[in-house]
């Protein structure tokens, strides 16, 4: 299981295939290209049709299993290919077919909580903070329906227990946990490109203290986004919460949505 989630350029192969489509059938052909790798590797060189594999599918009534081959899989994401050749005019300049989506897998391993926390800003002090302490206390983000996901398993989370930052203030403590801070990233629906900005500012992916004036400005909000830059982790789970954040700066950037499908 995975977050899966769509930078909503608005392309040709999103306008063709529909988004839903093309997540479901990319999805379908990295399981497949993934699976086969494996077994190259593990020294298997049967050809994809004579490869059977058991896919079970997650809904919310339950699950059930088939079994596939993986020719049938690759079969099934084979429209890809009518489209693929408009990724080389990608608005957003991703270098690869249908980067566009992208996952991050279950569970979250509790170090990528502390890594995202530690992005948080290390004082109220600065723009990032003062927004922050404001959207916590007008836009009702209090982490429960992050809580709920936590409390059901180890399905999502690795970390049965949130962790937080605490802020001392001339008004007392401020705390966030990190259910909020994926409440804020995952759970609040598509994410608009405003609120893209607001995200890469809190998490650092623009400098904390960038100035209101350049937020509000569009000449100074494209000359921050353009220096955007969030450092590539040699963690590949850490890596995939990165490369989300970037992508955050692209859609503020291109003043597109991020689509989620959690």
């Amino acid at each position: 299981m995975a977050i899966d989630y769509v930078l909503g350029v608005g392309c040709e192969p999103q306008e063709r295939l529909g988004v839903e489509r093309l997540v479901q059938m990319n999805r379908t052909r990295i399981l497949a290209r993934t699976a086969l790798a494996q077994m190259r590797e593990d020294g298997d060189q049967r050809a994809p049709k004579e490869i059977e594999i058991q896919l079970t599918m997650r809904t919310q009534g339950g699950d059930s299993a088939r079994g596939v081959t993986l020719q049938d899989l690759l079969d099934d994401s084979d429209g890809l290919d009518i489209v693929a050749e408009h990724c080389k005019q990608c608005p957003a300049d991703l270098g690869r077919e249908f980067a566009c989506h992208r996952r991050i897998r279950y569970p979250i391993p509790e170090r990528v909580e502390q890594w995202l926390l530690s992005r948080l800003p290390e004082n109220l002090g600065c723009t990032a903070g003062a927004m922050l302490v404001r959207a916590l206390g007008e836009l009702g983000w209090d982490g429960a329906p992050t809580a709920k996901l936590r409390a059901s398993g180890d399905t999502f989370f690795e970390s049965r227990v949130a962790h937080g930052v605490r802020w001392e203030s001339k008004d007392g403590s401020i705390e966030i946990s990190s259910d909020q801070l994926f409440q804020m990233l995952f759970l609040v629906g598509p994410v608009a490109p405003t609120h893209a900005l607001m995200l890469a500012l809190f998490c650092g992916v623009i400098p904390h203290d960038t100035s209101l004036h350049d937020l509000k400005d569009e000449a100074g909000r494209r000359r921050v986004l353009a220096q955007a830059h969030v450092p590539t982790e040699s963690d590949p789970e850490i890596e995939q919460l990165a490369a989300f954040l970037r992508v955050l700066a692209v859609a503020a950037r291109l003043e597109v949505p991020v689509l989620i499908d959690g």
